[in-house]
Parts: C-alpha cells; structure tokens; sequence
C-alpha cells in the first residue's frame, strides 16, 4: 500500500490524532498492554499486535510487526517479553496526546490580539499564526483572535524578536463585554465552537457511560474521547456552558481506560 493511503487510514483509525503505525501501536501498548503484560513472555507482546490487527483490519500484520520492532529499537517499550511502554514511550505519548487541564486559572479578562504584519513577510505572520493557535487563541477575523489567557508576555518575546514591537496590539474586555452584537458568551460559543464540541462529548458519553468495562474496547473508547479533547479549547469553568458534557467525559474516560481493567 502507498504512503499516501496509509497515512489516510491511519489517521480514519486514530480520528485524526496520530500519523504513523508505531505511534497508534504505541497507543495501543499503554491502553491495553498493561492488563495483557502480567506475565513476561512474548505471548503478552504479541496479543497486542493482535489485538491491534484486529481493530485495524486494513493496516497489515507486517506492517505492525515492523512497528513493533521499530518501537523496541528505540526504547519507546521495555522488551520484546513485556507489553508495557517505557519512561520515553510516556513522555512521547504526551506530546502526541492532548492532556485535560484540571487547573484553569482565569484572571477575568478576555484578551483581543490584533496585528499589522504585512503580507510581504507571510512567514512572520504564519508564524505568529502558530504561536497563537499553540497558545489556545481563537480566530475571529482577519487579523484578530481572542483568548481568555494572557497572552502578552509571549507575544512581548515574539515582536522583540522579530522586530515587530508596535504592531502586535493587546486589548482587555470584561467578562460582560460585548464585540459587535455578540455578548462575549455567543461570541466565545461561535469561536471556539463549543456547541458542536458538547455534543460530541454528548455523544461520548451516550456510548461508554453505560457499558461495564470488560465489555469496553479501550482503543476506541480513548480514540474518540482524545479526538474531541483535541478540539476542547478548555476554556475557564467561568466561560462554559452550563451544561458543559467535557468534565463528566473526562471522568468516563479515565474509569474504561484505567490499568488492570
């Protein structure tokens, strides 16, 4: 199978988390590999390539068998005797993975960051793009993106060090401030799109809240969880819905995915 069509599998599978096999199969060992892993023999090793196979059925067992290895080379699992994942198969999970926030401290502003970068220099902008996108902001219009996170010590670092001091403007508005028509709430709610991100987490939880936990497929129990997760800005308590779904899932998720189950 080509690159191309591996990759739009993959990504089908894991719904858009991951990109390669050794980073699903990676997954994979740490949701399912230590409730497999109670005895070290390859048996155990091996029941989660099969287990993997099974869920993946258009990826090919060689395939991950390659991953496998791939995985033991480079210390990311601790042997090809023990299904469990390494210190560095964690800490590479937890770039890979979006991690739920608990501690959401908000100082009761919302910030509007607008810029006057030309586009002349887009790698400047795109950068700062990024920045923002990796800070939680949201996009609201041409050059302007709001957040509920003060922003203005990274930006401060941004313009100074590509020159840009004066052109990167940071406004404050009140919780109960308005931006055209819109009360900060709507606005915060069409941005961030918090409606269609609750009622996935709806969905999520009209699913797995119910079901007894051997009956549960961990890997797509984790796999659809992680994807909204990915898209939850995890705004301050203060801003969300009232009928928030993201608290509750995340308590679902950590009950089907715990060790020993």
């Amino acid at each position: 199978m080509k690159k191309s069509g591996i990759k739009k599998i993959i990504l089908k599978l894991s719904e858009g988390l991951l990109a390669t096999v050794t980073d699903l199969l990676l997954l994979q060992f740490f949701l399912i590999g230590s409730s497999l892993g109670k005895g070290k023999t390859s048996r155990g090793a091996y029941l989660v390539i099969q287990e993997a196979a099974k869920n993946w059925e258009e990826i090919n067992y060689r395939t991950l068998k390659q991953a496998f290895f791939y995985l033991k080379r480079k210390g990311l699992i601790r042997s090809l005797l023990e299904p469990s994942i390494t210190a560095l198969g964690r800490k590479r999970l937890k770039k890979l993975m979006p991690q739920y926030q608990s501690n959401r401290p908000w100082d009761g502003v919302i910030y509007l960051i607008t810029y006057d970068i030309p586009e002349t220099k887009k790698i400047f902008r795109d950068k700062l793009r990024l920045i923002l996108n990796r800070i939680g902001a949201g996009y609201l219009q041409g050059s302007v993106w709001i957040t509920p996170y003060n922003p203005q010590q990274i930006l401060k670092e941004f313009s100074h060090l590509f020159g840009f001091e004066g052109e990167i403007i940071v406004s404050c508005i009140g919780k109960d401030g308005y931006i055209g028509n819109e009360s900060l709430n709507e606005l915060l709610n069409r941005v961030y799109r918090l409606e269609e991100i609750n009622n996935q987490y709806g969905k999520f939880l009209d699913k797995y809240r119910k079901l007894s936990l051997p009956s549960v497929d961990k890997w797509k129990a984790a796999a659809m969880y992680l994807s909204i997760l990915k898209q939850d800005p995890q705004l301050p308590d203060d801003l969300l819905p009232d009928n928030w779904r993201g608290n509750k899932a995340y308590q679902v998720y950590l009950y089907l995915t715990k060790k020993g189950s």
